[in-house]
């Protein structure tokens, strides 16, 4: 007996959505609520540039996926009567909360809730806490910052002291020369 095509479909649909999801890096997701399609794709193309994906998923198929992920905490999905969207995180967590999190206080409709970053569900609050954290970048750069002062004052003291010692010189030479 032949299995229906809607069947085999769902089933590649949800092989697809375990192998994004039960990646390393995680994911955040996101409720999805009378939102145009050219908003979305621009949502999508901001992601794909910082090298991540964003999909918009059946609530059903989602649950079925992270059960078959191993992945537990969200099996509330199934209730819910949004639209599920899912940005998955390969690299830096903290950019993608950031560039979802802009992306909602731009649209009405979209609205950012759980994530699950390194084996984790995270909730609501502490996604939001995670978009206001510096981003790697920045935090390289602070951390360099740092590394980097305690030379840059020292190469300071030593070009005062030079700068006295020129100083100095340079009044024993007026001196000298006026007498």
């Amino acid at each position: 007996m032949s299995q229906k095509y809607g069947k085999k479909v769902r089933e590649k649909m949800i092989k697809e959505i375990t192998e994004n999801v039960s990646g390393d890096g995680g994911f955040v997701l996101s409720s999805v609520e009378k939102m145009k399609a050219v908003d979305m794709d621009v949502l999508r193309k901001t992601m794909k540039k910082n090298g991540s994906r964003y999909l918009v998923l059946k609530n059903r198929l989602a649950t079925l996926a992270f059960k078959e992920a191993g992945i537990e905490g969200f099996e509330d999905l199934v209730g819910e009567k949004k639209i599920l969207g899912v940005g998955l995180i390969k690299e830096d967590p903290i950019l993608i909360v950031k560039i979802m999190r802009d992306f909602a206080l731009k649209n009405k409709g979209f609205t950012v809730s759980k994530g699950y970053i390194e084996g984790k569900v995270i909730p609501p609050e502490r996604v939001n806490e995670l978009a206001d954290l510096p981003s790697r970048e920045q935090l390289l750069a602070m951390m360099l910052n740092t590394m980097n002062s305690p030379v840059t004052g020292f190469v300071g003291v030593l070009s005062g002291v030079m700068r006295s010692l020129l100083y100095a010189l340079n009044e024993v030479k007026e001196k000298k020369g006026s007498e």
